[in-house]
């Protein structure tokens, strides 16, 4: 069982680590604060009798000592959004450690009696198939803000993100994404680093706080949305705002307008829970006297289903083309990141629900519209993800909320399941992809 006081003591100890001007956490991807945080829970994995270690790409891995066979790893992030919430990745990053006490103090002893106290290291503990040993695995620079981009960290393991791409995403201040690693990877030098043990993962959790006010239960999550994104640039003629007629416009944002109305009108016609959103929009010259002789707009469309996707995504090529040709500008679609939903492990969620139902825990099948780091280490071995109920407020702000009972009760089912996965056979990883 979950130990509350310290799962509580751990969340506080993150959230301290450095806050934005708003009061909430800050620790940027690739930031001083996001590799403090790493190593304040590479400290609490040792104490676990864990072996912690950074990869190339900065994710944190804490595997048992003196054990090279299969893993079930369990974990989240710790960067967060500017003035970010309590729990977003620090909740699931808590409870992955908690897990590997929880599986540790489980286990039954070869000799078949009880074990121990609740206090002995993980690694005094055998489980109860010694092929299989949890492990904690936290993502790196998993929020989207500083680089435009998200789930960096997992997204390079899964070899869906280059290097090459890395090195063309900037913040704010011009810093690549690239540039930010390697800091960041300097900030860890101390601690031990580890070529990605991808084929040795039997089994991924990942347990997040809910990112939309829902159901008064446990989310298990079946599909996760996949941002696919496009870009539009809108090119007409610039003039003075008093010399040229109405007739002679070529006014490249009111074609824009045309163009966000029409993203809106085709995601309504859409099937729930597809989504678009015109969240990004640029004009030039930008005076307040000049005709626009160019926008630019940053589209994203999410769904949970690849169809409707598609098709949303025909219909808003096809409204940037009509609103081009009707006011006479040039208007240019380019995808700028694909994807496609992705479906979790059916089995792992079924043993989610039946865990939650024999426990008397409220749960429900549910979906997210949000990426997470799980989705991508699906591709490598079966994966669960739980949402855990957002109590008050809302989430990715300083006053995001959860319920220490709903956080007890994900982490006894997340451990009720991989429990039964200690002596599942491995599942094989077909390929690994690399940079």
């Amino acid at each position: 069982m979950a130990d509350a006081e310290r799962i509580a003591g751990r969340l506080e100890e993150l959230w301290q680590i450095a806050h934005g001007p708003g009061g909430g956490a800050d620790r940027p991807a690739y930031s001083e604060a996001e590799a403090q945080a790493m190593r304040r829970v590479a400290g609490w994995a040792t104490e676990l009798g864990l072996r912690p270690a950074i990869d190339r790409h900065g994710n944190l891995w804490a595997l048992p000592e003196d054990h090279d066979g299969p893993i079930l790893t369990s974990g989240s992030h710790v960067d967060t959004v500017p003035d970010g919430g309590r729990y977003d990745g620090a909740l699931g990053t808590v409870l992955g450690l908690e897990l590997v006490a929880d599986l540790g103090r489980g286990a039954p002893e070869t000799g078949g009696g009880a074990v121990g106290t609740r206090d002995r290291a993980a690694h005094d503990v055998a489980p109860a198939d010694p092929g299989a040993r949890p492990a904690l695995l936290v993502c790196a620079a998993e929020e989207a803000p500083r680089f435009g981009a998200g789930t960096v960290g997992s997204r390079l393991l899964a070899g869906t993100l280059s290097e090459a791409a890395l090195a063309a995403l900037h913040d704010a201040e011009g810093v690549s994404a690239a540039h930010a690693r390697e800091r960041y990877l300097a900030a860890l030098s101390d601690v031990p680093r580890i070529e990605p043990p991808l084929q040795r993962i039997r089994a991924h959790a990942e347990v997040h706080v809910a990112l939309r006010a829902g159901p008064d239960a446990l989310g298990i999550v079946t599909r996760v949305a996949a941002p696919r994104r496009l870009e539009v640039v809108i090119d007409g003629r610039a003039g003075h705002a008093g010399e040229i007629g109405m007739d002679e416009r070529r006014d490249a944002l009111a074609a824009a307008a045309e163009v966000v109305l029409a993203v809106e009108a085709a995601a309504r016609a859409a099937p729930p829970p597809t989504v678009a959103t015109v969240g990004a929009l640029s004009i030039s010259p930008g005076a307040v006297s000049v005709v626009p002789g160019r926008a630019r707009l940053g589209i994203d469309m999410r769904a949970i289903e690849s169809a409707p996707l598609d098709r949303l995504e025909a219909r808003i090529r096809e409204a940037v083309a009509d609103a081009g040709a009707r006011r006479d500008v040039r208007a240019r679609t380019t995808l700028v990141r694909g994807g496609d939903p992705v479906a979790l492990d059916r089995d792992l969620a079924a043993r989610a629900l039946a865990a939650a139902a024999s426990r008397g825990v409220p749960a429900t099948e549910t979906w997210s519209g949000a990426g997470h780091d799980v989705q991508h280490l699906a591709a490598f071995a079966p994966a669960l993800l739980v949402f855990v109920p957002l109590r008050g407020g809302e989430s990715h702000t300083p006053q995001e909320g959860a319920a220490m009972a709903d956080v007890l009760a994900a982490a006894d089912i997340v451990a009720d399941v991989m429990r039964t996965r200690l002596d599942a056979a491995p599942s094989p990883v077909e390929s690994i992809k690399s940079d």
